[in-house]
């Protein structure tokens, strides 16, 4: 389920690219890039929507050397506009605070259209076509 998210995330990838990227998130990446992976179970079984955050030393706009990362975020269309998402992102800056960042940030391109309107309504700004906000 985990693999069919990112493949609705990322269309233009492949089963076996997704499958080594979930291997590798599973073996733990390598240092200093943490990261955490917050998913959304539909009552029925399967998944709805996922999140994966990473920690940066760096991101446009951003102020200090510690920053959480939106890597990937997705929700299913039958689960939009539930608060899945922003519960998911939610979580992720929740970890990211507990790991010692005071900022988020994203990245988001014209191919997801929905994108760069769901992070403003979660308080995101956007920053030379990047996204971040401030957690403190």
């Amino acid at each position: 389920e985990w693999k069919r998210l990112r493949l609705a995330l990322w269309p233009d990838s492949t089963a076996e690219q997704e499958e080594t990227e979930v291997e590798r998130f599973l073996a733990g990446y390598p240092s200093p890039t943490l990261m955490a992976a917050f998913v959304c179970v539909r009552p029925t079984g399967g998944l709805c929507g996922l999140v994966e955050v990473s920690i940066h030393d760096r991101a446009a706009g951003c102020e200090t050397d510690r920053i959480g990362y939106l890597e990937a975020w997705y929700v299913d269309p039958d689960y939009r506009g539930t608060g899945v998402g922003r519960e998911l992102v939610e979580r992720a800056e929740a970890w990211a605070r507990a790991a010692g960042c005071l900022e988020m940030a994203s990245d988001t391109n014209p191919a997801y259209p929905v994108s760069p309107a769901a992070h403003e309504a979660l308080g995101y700004s956007e920053v030379e076509r990047f996204f971040r906000k401030d957690l403190r």
